[in-house]
């Protein structure tokens, strides 16, 4: 976890102030033997200040071998540029305070009364709480920020992904559980307080990884903010393909607008496909009348082996 300003600088004066309990000179207390305490304790902060700081940019992976899906996160929360910047700030603000430690050296080196002594370490100490104060923007961007990054989802980005899309209760879940037969994974989305469900199947020793976004492929998306587009929009560098199921007992003009702007958001081919037929009397003339290319029912399994084959010519990977 990055830490913040005042965590930092308690940290520095506190392990500082018990290191330097145990620091004995032989001799009777003089100002010269005050003089090399202060500059073993100016020393100390220094260090202290440095091994903290040098830790923020380690807990970040390096962004230019992220892959795609990974970076559109990322921007969803600041721009890439901005975020190498904010990291780039904590290199400048090592050097600001080795220059602070130096001065500090320096007047604690000339002074010639212990008051001198003591003035050197209330203006290193009134310095760096200064330079950390006036950066607090920087922390508290870098620390929001690995949050965000500790909580990339745990996918597999070698494997073909199929994303599915639809209205709520379209039956998505249980269309995951019917390709994957298993029970679905589930994984923090960044930015957002929805979750990534997710389930792999084979084919011929080939994994593919399916996902449901609840929450987030399944309304207008004109009711979604800002941060929801851009993390829809990620979507587009991870999907190979979408499926998106249409209800019928639900509005089907409703799903038509949310089906044309998923094809706008997510470029992926998307197979349109009419869930829940083991409802209807005649499903083929609902599938005709919303466009799609197989009437199914996840609940039961009709037509989900007809979709997962549908699928893997899509993605050019089926073997009959």
């Amino acid at each position: 976890m990055v830490k913040d300003i005042d965590t930092i600088y308690g940290k520095m004066v506190r392990e500082t102030n018990k290191q330097m309990g145990s620091v004995k000179l032989p001799g009777r207390f003089s100002l010269e033997k005050a003089k090399k305490l202060e500059h073993i304790r100016i020393k100390t902060y220094d260090r202290i200040l440095a091994r903290e700081l040098r830790a923020i940019p380690k807990q970040f992976p390096d962004f230019d071998q992220l892959n795609q899906f990974q970076k559109a996160l990322v921007e969803v929360y600041a721009p890439l540029d901005r975020v190498k910047a904010e990291i780039g700030k904590i290199p400048a603000i090592l050097r600001i305070a080795a220059s602070v430690r130096d001065e500090a050296l320096w007047r604690i080196a000339r002074a010639k009364k212990l008051s001198e002594v003591k003035a050197a370490r209330q203006m290193y100490l009134g310095r760096i709480w200064h330079v950390l104060k006036k950066n607090k923007p920087t922390f508290d961007f870098l620390r929001k920020l690995h949050r965000v990054v500790r909580k990339f989802p745990k996918l597999r980005y070698d494997e073909k992904t199929i994303v599915l899309a639809g209205f709520p209760n379209a039956g998505k879940s249980t269309l995951l559980r019917a390709l994957t037969g298993s029970e679905p994974e589930i994984a923090s989305y960044p930015f957002t307080t929805q979750d990534l469900m997710i389930g792999h199947f084979e084919h011929h020793f080939q994994r593919f990884q399916v996902i449901d976004t609840p929450g987030l492929l399944d309304r207008p998306v004109e009711s979604m903010n800002p941060v929801e587009l851009r993390a829809v929009a990620a979507l587009q560098h991870l999907a190979d393909v979408v499926v998106f199921l249409f209800d019928p007992e639900q509005g089907l003009d409703e799903q038509r607008d949310l089906l044309t702007k998923v094809k706008e958001i997510i470029r992926a081919p998307v197979i349109v496909v009419l869930n829940k037929a083991d409802l209807l009397d005649d499903p083929s003339a609902v599938a005709r009348r919303v466009g799609a290319e197989l009437a199914i029912s996840a609940e039961t399994g009709e037509g989900v082996e007809a979709l997962r084959e549908r699928i893997l010519r899509e993605l050019g990977w089926y073997h009959g």
